[in-house]
């Protein structure tokens, strides 16, 4: 499944979320950690990353004589580890601050064909690994407290810093380049299940770049790509 298509399933259910949430209003009881105006958290998990990749296949090495055909993107899974601040607004409305930091790791698939022939050649395989430090501000839209759970949806913005940018690629032709910042959208659905000192909060998570991060700049592969914006997915632990 593309990520393009499983964010629109989670921007679904974030909907379905925030409209289910008055059917509850007939069991007005809370728990005491709805109580506190903040709390405080970690988060873990796992992330499945891709680029949505805009394609500019012009590209011919005259050394070897072939002719760039198309590019295969190859996205890999990655870890997520996090900080939860979360400031209770109102009993159905949360503001929370979540700095993070995710591996990322994109491959991609260069193929070629000889310009003579016009048959497979070779392939060149590129990655674009990724150390991210992440600065999300979300509004946390969750039901009325029913049994020991709400539901809830979270919507908000990202910015991410890649702290691995280009230190190791500025001297190397033959690697990809992104930019060191990037600007997303953030999008979320999941379930607060109470416990009686902790409360664990499973997520669904999807974040969508705004901008194009690639940069190219004095590389072999500068024309063959356009435009990178980038698309996580992700499966998220809370414990707060």
């Amino acid at each position: 499944m593309r990520i393009v298509s499983a964010g629109k399933i989670i921007a679904a259910l974030c909907l379905a979320s925030v409209c289910v949430m008055p059917l509850h209003t007939q069991h007005p009881t809370s728990h005491h950690f709805d109580m506190r105006n903040w709390n405080l958290g970690f988060t873990m998990g796992l992330n499945y990353a891709r680029f949505d990749v805009t394609h500019m296949i012009d590209l011919y090495d005259p050394e070897i004589d072939v002719t760039l055909r198309t590019i295969k993107m190859i996205p890999k899974p990655g870890i997520y580890l996090g900080l939860v601040t979360n400031v209770n607004l109102h009993n159905n409305i949360d503001f929370r601050f979540l700095p993070s930091v995710s591996l990322e790791q994109r491959d991609f698939d260069f193929f070629f064909v000889s310009k003579i022939t016009q048959k497979p050649d070779s392939i060149v395989r590129k990655s674009i690994e990724t150390s991210n430090l992440n600065f999300p501000f979300v509004f946390k839209f969750k039901s009325d407290y029913y049994h020991v759970y709400r539901v809830f949806a979270q919507l908000g913005f990202q910015y991410s810093i890649n702290l691995a940018s280009n230190k190791k690629v500025r001297s190397d032709p033959d690697l990809l380049k992104t930019k060191e910042g990037d600007f997303m959208i953030f999008a979320s659905w999941g379930v607060d299940l109470y416990g009686e000192k902790l409360k664990l909060v499973p997520e669904f998570r999807y974040t969508l770049g705004i901008r194009n991060i690639y940069v190219p700049k004095d590389t072999r592969f500068a024309t063959a790509i356009g435009d990178l914006k980038s698309q996580t997915l992700m499966f998220i632990l809370n414990f707060e």
